[in-house]
């Protein structure tokens, strides 16, 4: 099994000042990651540096199977700025397929807004980008990322609603926990089925609260979610969305890297 970095995350790895795409992607390989997930912190010459990361990730043996696209299609629809939101997602269909990505990462959005009044409009823009996402060969991975698509039912529901072999889903583990409110391995065995791509992230409760820290230094269970995974035949990769803010997060990020591959040897 792959193990990959996002990029939201493996940005903590390069200082701020003077950061690139490209050093971010070295670092990535420097600690052993088979891949990284593109799609954040582009410069002034987009273009240019997308051309180059393809070249990079062939010259340090990085693997670029997904990337990632920040969209909100729910406060979008609310805003009636939609079909800019529609080509946001477009556009990271035609960035995907540039660089050989199988999946794009979406979300659905929709923050402070009513289920029965945007649900069913989000899944129409989805339908919509799902043409696009087939002219491109990319399957569009819609995660559980709060607001209205929180949980396995929610991710489910557009999935039943577009009916598309191109949308199928990304199943961010910690995600369903915090902020879906559901148990991560049953949101894992909901959605396995249906993922193109997989999060990890992990959480402990710290004063009443649940804070990120270093895969396998909290309390979910990934040998019982991976468990999962392997049971519904999934073979894409495994991605760390790094998120805890505590400690060195190089050390971090290389010690998620190797509880990813303990759990998902032993599981």
């Amino acid at each position: 099994m792959d193990m990959t970095i996002s990029v939201y995350g493996a940005h903590e790895l390069v200082p701020e000042e003077g950061r690139t795409v490209e050093k971010i992607m070295l670092a990535a390989a420097a600690l052993g990651f088979d891949g990284i997930d593109l799609g954040y912190y582009w410069g002034e010459k987009k273009a240019k540096e997308i051309k180059q990361a393809g070249k990079t990730a062939a010259n340090c043996g990085l693997k670029l199977v997904n990337y990632i696209c920040g969209n909100n299609f729910g406060n979008a629809i609310a805003e009636k700025r939609l079909p800019a939101e529609i080509d946001k997602v477009r556009t990271a269909l035609d960035e995907a397929a540039e660089l050989g990505c199988k999946h794009l990462r979406v979300f659905a959005g929709g923050y402070e807004l009513e289920w029965k009044k945007y649900a069913s409009k989000i899944a129409d823009a989805l339908a919509v980008c799902a043409e696009h996402a087939k002219a491109n060969k990319i399957i569009m991975a819609l995660e559980d990322h709060g607001a209205l698509c929180k949980d396995s039912s929610e991710q489910l529901f557009y999935l039943d609603k577009v009916k598309s072999p191109w949308l199928c889903l990304t199943a961010d583990i910690g995600n369903y926990w915090f902020p879906g409110g559901e148990l991560p391995e049953q949101g894992v065995a909901a959605a396995a089925p249906y993922a193109a791509m997989i999060h990890v992230k992990d959480y402990l409760i710290i004063n009443n609260k649940q804070v990120a820290v270093p895969v396998g230094e909290g309390i979910i269970d990934f040998e019982t979610c991976f468990r999962e995974l392997k049971d519904a035949g999934y073979d894409g990769t495994l991605s760390l969305e790094y998120e805890c803010h505590i400690g060195d997060p190089k050390q971090g990020i290389a010690t998620s890297l190797v509880n990813m591959r303990r759990a998902w040897t032993v599981c």
